[in-house]
């Protein structure tokens, strides 16, 4: 692997969200790799230093995982400001957690996730950023594609709901193997804007395929967190 910078432009990550509009559906595509981990801890930090409402929705324990991953690196995060909403798993991560009881019936779990989001998701000042982790755990309980449309236009009802902004994390080594291949055009189609990131040792290029904002289509950006991973651990020796 080669181990140099790849020479685009940095940003960090308040420019990122800069390029983003309340009601936006994010698609943030990524192969295996620490990308969600490293999303976390940004999203934490941007949304804890500024004030902005964070709501996550951790799908079977992939919260905790990531932030296991992290603590591993020596990297901590701060989500006593966080909103969970949790289906499946027996790990409590967050300031506040409002459950979702898992049933096997798509149709029953859907409508009780809408029931759950609408009780946090209201108007307010600030647009809340909304961190879905693990959503490749809800596609494998899709039993066919009537399930999949199903969730697909559970998904794209929130499309333009101005009090968030929705950041979906998605493994394409995942959904490509084991999917049917029209899964991921399809979540492509009513996301309104679709990241590709590609990994490096210290960070990940984003390239933007598909954005409601003209001047960002298909530019391609850096964001490094080797100062994250070197700070936390100078501070936590």
């Amino acid at each position: 692997m080669d181990q140099a910078i790849p020479n685009v432009e940095f940003v960090d990550f308040s420019h990122l969200v800069e390029t983003i509009q309340p009601g936006e559906t994010v698609l943030i595509e990524h192969r295996t790799s620490y990308v969600p981990e490293f999303t976390l801890k940004l999203v934490a930090d941007y949304t804890k230093e500024n004030g902005v409402p964070l709501v996550i929705d951790d799908n079977f324990d992939t919260l905790y995982t990531l932030i296991l991953h992290l603590r591993l690196m020596g990297v901590e995060v701060d989500l006593d400001h966080a909103y969970v909403i949790k289906t499946g798993g027996t790990h409590n991560i967050g300031g506040k957690v409002k459950r979702i009881e898992f049933h096997p019936d798509p149709r029953v779990f859907l409508r009780n996730y809408t029931n759950a989001s609408s009780e946090i998701l209201v108007e307010g000042k600030t647009p809340a950023i909304n961190l879905v982790l693990g959503l490749e755990n809800i596609l494998m309980i899709m039993r066919d594609s009537r399930d999949f449309y199903r969730l697909l236009l559970s998904l794209q009802r929130y499309v333009g709901n101005k009090n968030r902004i929705a950041l979906y994390l998605i493994n394409r080594n995942i959904v490509e193997s084991m999917m049917p291949g029209f899964f991921l055009p399809e979540l492509e189609r009513i996301a309104t804007t679709v990241i590709e990131t590609n990994s490096y040792p210290t960070g990940a290029i984003l390239t933007f395929k598909k954005s409601i904002n003209p001047a960002v289509i298909g530019t391609t950006v850096g964001i490094d967190v080797g100062g994250i991973v070197s700070g936390e651990r100078n501070q936590n020796p």
